[in-house]
């Protein structure tokens, strides 16, 4: 099979270094494997590492419901400054004295911000106000409001601690930003702190250990089936199977009936399997058990 062939359809994950965007993982995948639609399920900062989930082909339709799944970091943490970007990449902004702060002070603020809680996302983020990306305004001096949204962290840890840096292991709800974590943890302590380093280990049940880095994506060529198909990548999603003809009418923008079996709420999302176990579309459940189509995906031939 040739490379393009492997590599279309596909959820690659994939662990970028720090210093290189998102966008320069995804050029390079385009330029390797000469797919021309590729994308991503969330992106990095320039100064973090990690798992990043590249999309190729109708694998691309599958961003949203990637970048909802809870994802798991590790982060460095520096007590005595803080910056204008809250990371390193910005510039000390305002500074304190961390000395009255040892481990079990750390320790004991971790837990209050666990659960559901809302949280200002940063100037410095690819969010825009009237069209305009936040850290565009920001690099120009400008600040404007941001509203506050609704976050979720599952878990929040001290993993290390030897101040005035410790690292904490979080898993979060997509939208939290571990930067403005890192600060909100330092005006807690009542001390400035920055995050001085930060990885993403998982996104769902996908592992850094098992990406591939940017720079050896000529790996992906020894792998017979490289990759996650998007029936696979979707795996955490409940199925509706489908007959030839339902895969066939999907295509036309009729959804399968509701089986009656299935145990789902409204507002559920689902993945609509075709007969040839492959992903025809996403679905959600409506009041009324039906099945409202949010997604059809191409097949490789018509039916």
């Amino acid at each position: 099979m040739k490379l393009k062939d492997k590599l279309n359809n596909k959820v690659i994950p994939v662990n970028k270094s720090t210093g290189i965007t998102t966008f320069d993982c995804v050029r390079k995948f385009k330029s390797f494997s000469k797919i021309k639609k590729a994308g991503h399920a969330g992106s990095l900062d320039p100064v973090a590492e990690g798992l990043v989930l590249l999309l190729s082909g109708e694998a691309t339709k599958l961003s949203d419901y990637l970048m909802d799944l809870p994802k798991k970091y590790t982060a460095d943490i520096r007590l005595g400054q803080s910056t204008d970007t809250q990371d390193t990449m910005g510039e000390i902004v305002s500074t304190g004295e961390w000395k009255g702060i040892g481990k079990e002070e750390i320790k004991d603020v971790l837990p209050e911000f666990l659960g559901k809680r809302l949280q200002v996302p940063p100037m410095y983020s690819a969010l825009k106000y009237k069209g305009t990306p936040l850290y565009k305004l920001a690099r120009k001096g400008k600040k404007v409001e941001r509203k506050p949204r609704e976050v979720r962290t599952h878990e929040i840890d001290l993993v290390s601690c030897n101040l005035p840096d410790f690292k904490i292991r979080v898993k979060c709800s997509r939208g939290l930003y571990i930067r403005t974590l890192a600060e909100e943890i330092g005006k807690r302590l009542g001390v400035p702190s920055h995050l001085s380093g930060l990885r993403r280990d998982a996104i769902g049940n996908f592992n850094v250990e098992e990406a591939v880095s940017p720079d050896a994506f000529n790996m992906l060529d020894e792998i017979e089936s490289p990759g996650y198909s998007p029936a696979e990548a979707l795996a955490h999603l409940p199925a509706v199977e489908m007959s030839k003809r339902q895969s066939a009418l999907l295509l036309n923008g009729v959804a399968p009936p509701f089986p009656i079996d299935m145990d789902l709420s409204r507002g559920d999302i689902i993945r609509l399997i075709r007969f040839d176990n492959t992903l025809g579309g996403i679905g959600e459940v409506t009041r009324a058990r039906i099945i409202k189509i949010r997604r059809v995906l191409k097949p490789a031939s018509r039916y």
